[in-house]
């Protein structure tokens, strides 16, 4: 049966989540580097708003939720593909074609191919054809500070760092603060659970946000937070209620991913029971 998780024409229920991003290590989200002069040092700059704010749009977090949750996805043993290319669930599963036939022809057997043969990063974070369940808003700074590190540039041919190449990488400073807010529709409580895990995630500095990464850029933490759901106490016959009074809840980071901690064990017990085997 298919679950409303996935319908487009019924909501059962709007989740929010929002707070701050707290910047703990150098940030940058680049725009790519600059024209340049001969004799002038590379500047790769961070990616900004039509007012000059660095911004951390947000098409970076539905990446940054992706990717994260399927190292998270992998390690439960669920099935999931990356998204890149050619690896994605209707074409590993073959569905492909029949699923683009199905949209033009019969839009209930298009939604149950959909349902059976693609992953949950597939439903959630959207796939070819199919937008997603969740959206992430960008994130404006609240408060930041910009500033400029030199570094020995990196050959992307070679791996190695580039004979007498320098670039300016312009940062975001720690302690800057961002706007962060999510949105979702039809959510089951163990897809929330799986969020707030990646979130949790992010927020433990197990995952890093923007480039430089292996320079110790991109650390964040989660501030502020605030989880609101309306609607049905739980989404498919897959899903599991929670306990009373947790469709409204606000705390500071730790204390915020502890009292949410029963989605996210609904999450870490659920049987995910898609994509099914061809």
């Amino acid at each position: 049966m298919v679950s409303a998780f996935i319908q487009r024409n019924v909501i059962q229920r709007i989740i929010t989540i929002e707070g701050q991003v707290v910047v703990i290590s150098p940030l940058r989200v680049g725009a790519g580097k600059s024209a340049i002069s001969p004799g002038e040092l590379a500047r790769d700059v961070v990616l900004k708003d039509s007012t000059g704010r660095p911004v951390i749009p947000g098409s970076s977090w539905k990446g940054v939720f992706r990717s994260a949750g399927e190292r998270i996805l992998n390690s439960k043993g669920v099935k999931v593909c990356t998204g890149i290319g050619r690896d994605i669930c209707l074409r590993n599963y073959g569905k492909y074609e029949d699923f683009q036939r199905f949209l033009k022809s019969d839009i209930r057997q298009a939604i149950d191919t959909f349902w059976k043969y693609t992953c949950l990063n597939c439903k959630l974070f959207g796939t070819m054809s199919v937008s997603g369940m969740v959206n992430f808003l960008d994130s404006l700074p609240i408060d930041y500070k910009l500033n400029v590190r030199t570094m020995v540039a990196i050959s992307r041919t070679e791996g190695a760092s580039a004979r007498s190449a320098l670039v300016q990488v312009e940062y975001v400073e720690p302690n800057s603060k961002f706007e962060f807010k999510l949105m979702g529709r039809n959510l089951p409580n163990y897809v929330v659970g799986y969020l707030l895990t990646i979130m949790k995630n992010i927020h433990d500095g197990l995952t890093q946000i923007g480039g430089h990464k292996t320079r110790g850029f991109g650390f964040v933490k989660f501030g502020n937070l605030k989880l609101t759901i309306s609607g049905d106490p739980k989404i498919g016959e897959e899903d599991k209620e929670v306990p009373q009074g947790l469709n409204n809840v606000q705390g500071e980071g730790d204390d915020f991913f502890n009292k949410v901690k029963p989605y996210m064990e609904v999450f870490q017990n659920v049987k995910i029971p898609y994509p099914v085997s061809g």
